[in-house]
């Protein structure tokens, strides 16, 4: 069984010191590939990958069914996957917001979710901006923000 780490998404996600690998201090995103998926825990109707690439290796992943609580993981994404991230384009804000949407309709509909991966790059004014909000919110909007509290909000 995983050994459960309790971290908040603004240390994962936002490069934090205690939740990732050293790295220079820069206002430009991480390589991120975050994966939404059905969850493979039944109390939860999706959950997400979130792994740190490092060219086309994972340098960390975390699993999270809500937007606070991150385990980390062994991360088996395929070379192909990965590799497409690292030297393909990033996903676009906009191809974000209409996930966002498709998700928000298919939880309405009583629709499983779609698996979908996203690759996040090179975006500027990461904390500076607020663009790790920006970007993340849509793909995390609809999980619940903590164990306790599985109703979306």
């Amino acid at each position: 069984m995983l050994k459960r780490t309790v971290l908040t998404l603004s240390l994962i996600l936002g490069m934090g010191a205690a939740a990732t690998p050293a790295v220079a201090q820069s206002d430009t995103s991480p390589v991120l590939l975050l994966e939404s998926v059905p969850s493979d825990n039944p109390e939860y109707r999706r959950m997400m990958v979130v792994s740190y690439l490092s060219g086309d290796s994972i340098r960390v992943s975390y699993k999270a069914y809500n937007r606070s609580e991150f385990a980390r993981i062994t991360n088996t994404t395929p070379r192909d996957v990965l590799a497409q991230c690292a030297g393909g384009s990033a996903t676009s804000f906009r191809e974000i917001q209409a996930f966002e949407r498709a998700e928000a309709r298919r939880k309405r509909n009583g629709q499983p979710p779609e698996a979908t991966k996203f690759c996040i790059k090179n975006v500027s004014g990461w904390e500076s901006r607020g663009n790790r909000k920006k970007y993340l919110d849509p793909i995390f909007n609809g999980m619940p923000y903590a164990a306790t509290l599985n109703d979306g909000r």
